[in-house]
């Protein structure tokens, strides 16, 4: 428990310290550097919902393969 709350309190402290630092060092005013930001995380969730559906897709056509192969195993029977 108490290696638990040390490695919490060290990571809460790097996370404020890196924010800091980064606040302080950005060459970009605060719009720009939200701007970007924000471009960013839309383009990776648009990359995230491809390859969601994609999975969806391809997760139904595993599901009616196998629907069909178990049809198949109840008609010869």
């Amino acid at each position: 428990m108490k290696h638990t709350t040390i490695c919490v309190a060290a990571m809460l402290g790097g996370m404020i310290i890196g924010s800091a630092l980064a606040m302080l060092l950005t060459p970009q005013s605060g719009p720009e550097l939200r701007h970007r930001i924000k471009d960013f995380v839309d383009d990776e969730v648009e990359k995230m919902k491809s390859k969601a559906e994609a999975m969806h897709d391809k997760l139904k056509a595993e599901i009616e393969e196998a629907r069909c192969k178990c049809e198949e195993h109840v008609t010869k029977a």
